[in-house]
């Protein structure tokens, strides 16, 4: 009996270990890729975050000593809807363009001119919207010059800034290639956004994130900036240019209390730093005037490579980021602080709409 009961534990051990290593080999793959070490390690406990913001903020890289970084944001975030903080910076220069020519994938590009600005490419999906990328200016997230410069060595809970950064997308695109930038104008336009007490009011940048999450073209876009009233408190008015793959492009100022639209009327489109709506000829803006004669030269038509060539022609000193986003492929091509020789490439995945 007792020879009997050891053979027993003996084979059942055996078929116990080979159980276990069935499961292993089964489940095992699954169970590590839908609950990651996030959920097991103390980083959770010591910094008090969720695993989203963990996930998050362990994505951030650097990409350019720039500085230049990209971070992919896991899960819903929430965003100021009111009012956009801007750092007092007096000189702005920002070109945009859209070229739509049918030869071609459509683009647009667009200079960010101003104070010196860290950059980071921010990809969000939020369960809720539409992926997108967005180019951020990390100062306007209260981050430091100083941090600015080693982020990617500061401990996860210094890093909490970065959470906020859907928040402030200066220029982006979405996964059904709507496009969007924005450009200042005059201060003497700052009390010209349109005022009704029946709607909601949203900040000047928070409508772009609305509108990269929720609208899939420019006529629905157009739809969103129609049901708020933009606030440009804490910043210049500003006016924004937007493009979808259709060929549509409309740009849309604010004058006298009134949201005015300005299609385009050829396969471009184009804006710098004064009110289209009101303006004669080029408006007195040699960068305007030289995208507006080569976009007619070439009909709208241009490789994602001339299109850097031409933001590079009208860029200024304080030029910031020169970015193309190829709303066909949902190829983004981005140069930093003027240094066209390093071009860094990235894609975002389109939806056919």
């Amino acid at each position: 009996m007792i020879l009997t009961r050891q053979v027993a534990i003996k084979w059942l051990s055996i078929w116990t270990i080979l159980l276990l290593l069935l499961t292993t080999c089964q489940g095992g793959a699954p169970t590590a890729r839908t609950a990651p070490a996030l959920l097991t390690s103390p980083t959770n406990y010591l910094s008090g975050l969720s695993s989203d913001a963990i996930l998050t903020l362990r994505s951030l890289e650097k990409i350019d000593d720039y500085p230049f970084y990209s971070m992919h944001y896991y899960g819903s975030y929430e965003y100021p809807q009111i009012g956009s903080t801007w750092n007092g910076g007096n000189d702005f220069s920002c070109s945009l363009f859209a070229a739509l020519g049918e030869a071609g994938d459509m683009l647009y590009g667009r200079n960010f001119d101003w104070d010196f600005s860290p950059a980071l490419l921010l990809f969000t999906n939020p369960p809720d919207g539409y992926a997108s990328v967005a180019m951020v200016d990390l100062t306007f997230l209260g981050i430091s010059l100083d941090d600015s410069r080693k982020l990617i060595d500061l401990p996860l809970e210094e890093r909490t800034a970065l959470l906020s950064a859907p928040s402030m997308p200066f220029d982006g695109m979405n996964e059904y290639g709507l496009t969007i930038g924005m450009a200042a104008v005059p201060d003497q336009f700052i009390n010209d956004a349109n005022l009704d007490l029946s709607m909601p009011t949203i900040g000047s940048i928070g409508i772009i994130r609305q509108s990269l999450d929720h609208a899939r073209d420019v006529g629905e876009a157009l739809k969103i900036f129609a049901q708020y009233n933009i606030d440009f408190r804490g910043g210049p008015p500003i006016h924004y240019l937007l493009a979808d793959p259709s060929g549509k492009a409309v740009l849309i100022e604010f004058y006298k209390g009134e949201m005015i639209l300005l299609p385009n009327e050829a396969p471009w489109h184009l804006a710098t730093n004064h009110l289209r709506c009101i303006a004669e000829g080029d408006g007195g803006c040699p960068r305007y005037h030289t995208i507006s004669e080569r976009l007619t030269t070439v009909n709208g038509q241009l490789e994602p490579q001339a299109a850097m060539q031409l933001l590079s022609e009208v860029k200024q000193d304080m030029t910031q980021w020169s970015t193309v986003y190829d709303m066909t492929s949902g190829d983004i091509n981005v140069a930093i602080a003027g240094f066209y020789d390093a071009i860094y490439s990235f894609h975002l995945d389109r939806v056919n709409p």
